[in-house]
């Protein structure tokens, strides 16, 4: 049976991909910053499946410990590592960079930069001791360089992100049996994106409209990449949701529609 780790996998689009893999049959393993955060996530599965199936872990991605630990539990449960998703990461309230705390931007260097390099390096060197495996990095907003106002730190980790999975991947050789790639989920309904309109920020109306415009929720996301990272062989593959030619037509009848799927979600 194979075995997939998820950082960051108790809520958002790590969550929802946790549940798309035990609905294909995966072991998995994910972990969550808090006990609070991983149980809720553990009680929220055992309504649908086993407890046998997945496993969660408090595990801080900036501490090598923890990911060595996260391996070593995971390991010791459901054996060899299939595939290890690098989904854990923070962001920053939106605000203009002068005005945020350095401690803001430092854990988000530590988070989604370094947190993620480190799991990168252990998953890999592991890996090769496997003689298999597949690692995925989970990108976001600033991936493509798009600037949004008052998200400097939150783009910067990202495109730090897409830079650092496609350099690794050139340097992973043609023959090696483990490999890397990128995955691009596009926007998701997520708390990182409501969180501005609940607190009612003074562009609360126009990220509203973009959202039902272009979001879309967690579960057809996490549903679209699982499937892709199962069928994917290719080292250096970048998974878009975004790019996908189904998203592209589904715009126009959005635009008519007028959907709303983020009031429900205040």
């Amino acid at each position: 049976m194979n075995h997939i780790i998820i950082t960051g996998g108790t809520r958002g689009i790590g969550f929802g991909m946790v549940r798309e893999f035990l609905n294909r049959g995966f072991n998995v393993t994910f972990c969550g910053t808090t006990d609070n955060s991983v149980m809720k996530a553990m009680s929220a599965l055992t309504e649908k499946w086993s407890s046998k199936k997945f496993r969660g872990v408090v595990c801080d991605v900036s501490k090598k410990e923890d990911l060595l630990n996260l391996w070593d539990f995971g390991t010791k449960i459901f054996g060899e590592v299939d595939i290890w998703i690098n989904n854990a990461g923070i962001n920053n309230f939106r605000a203009p960079f002068n005005e945020l705390g350095t401690n803001v931007f430092s854990r988000i260097i530590d988070t989604n930069i370094k947190g993620l390099m480190y799991a990168t390096h252990l998953a890999y060197n592991n890996m090769q001791k496997q003689g298999k495996g597949f690692i995925y990095n989970m990108g976001g907003l600033g991936s493509d360089g798009r600037i949004i106002k008052g998200q400097a730190p939150y783009g910067t980790s990202k495109r730090a992100v897409q830079y650092f999975t496609r350099a690794f991947a050139k340097e992973i050789k043609k023959a090696d049996n483990v490999k890397i790639g990128l995955l691009l989920p596009g926007m998701v309904l997520t708390d990182m994106l409501l969180d501005p309109i609940r607190r009612d920020s003074d562009n609360s109306r126009r990220l509203k409209r973009v959202y039902n415009l272009l979001a879309d929720e967690v579960e057809p996301v996490a549903d679209y990449l699982a499937e892709k990272i199962i069928d994917n062989q290719k080292n250096g593959a970048v998974i878009s949701y975004s790019g996908s030619f189904k998203m592209f037509l589904r715009v126009p009848g959005r635009m008519l529609s007028g959907r709303d799927i983020v009031s429900s979600k205040l």
